[in-house]
């Protein structure tokens, strides 16, 4: 089986390159740069439509979006136990990936790429204001989430990869999370796990 990765320094994608090393699946790495906008090239652009990462091509075949990805790495490599064992939990952990991607994201999207949202400058930082304000209200609910415990789960899923790097994201917008202990905890523990440093390195 072959696998390639598409990975941006810096976006979501992080999470699917985690996951795979967690997996020990025998993959490569394209990266993308958003600075360059190569995302948006002819090339990418034949190969994925959607022009963004992640972007999964296993033996010739595309995946795209990341809960998509990450449920299928579980799926292929089901002895690195990234989701829950149980099939409700499975489901409860495929729902929070997609509470991070649709709940979560788009805030921070709005937040570092507002004039993608609306052209009236005036505007912006009020946009910014509720972008921020909306994904404070997401993370008070994983607070709680975390609340008493490492990882989403029993043990480190996917999820957490997820997570991780809405975390980073936010405070790569200069979000003061401070408020956040559970969260900030949850960020410190995913630090220190190889693969998560192995992905970083490779992200520079």
């Amino acid at each position: 089986m072959t696998i390639t990765l598409y990975h941006a320094p810096g976006a979501c994608s992080i999470a699917a390159y985690v996951s795979l090393l967690e997996a020990g699946a025998d993959f490569d790495v394209v990266l993308i740069s958003l600075a360059k906008k190569e995302q948006n090239s002819e090339g990418y652009k034949s190969l994925n439509p959607k022009e963004k990462v992640p972007y999964l091509v296993v033996d010739g075949k595309g995946l795209s979006e990341n809960t998509a990805i990450q449920t299928w790495i579980a799926s292929a490599y089901p002895k690195a136990n990234l989701l829950p064992h149980d099939s409700f939990e499975q489901a409860r952990a495929i729902s929070h990936m997609n509470w991070f991607s649709s709940g979560m994201h788009p805030h921070i999207t709005r937040h570092f790429r507002t004039t993608k949202f609306c052209a009236i400058e005036s505007a912006h930082e009020d946009i910014k204001a509720k972008a921020k304000a909306m994904l404070f209200e997401q993370m008070a609910l994983v607070e709680q989430e975390l609340d008493g415990r490492t990882w989403f789960f029993e043990h480190n899923t996917a999820c957490d990869a997820y997570f991780f790097w809405v975390y980073d994201r936010a405070l790569r917008e200069d979000f003061d999370l401070s408020e956040f202990t559970n969260c900030t905890r949850h960020y410190e523990e995913m630090k220190k796990r190889s693969n998560v440093q192995k992905a970083l390195a490779h992200s520079q």
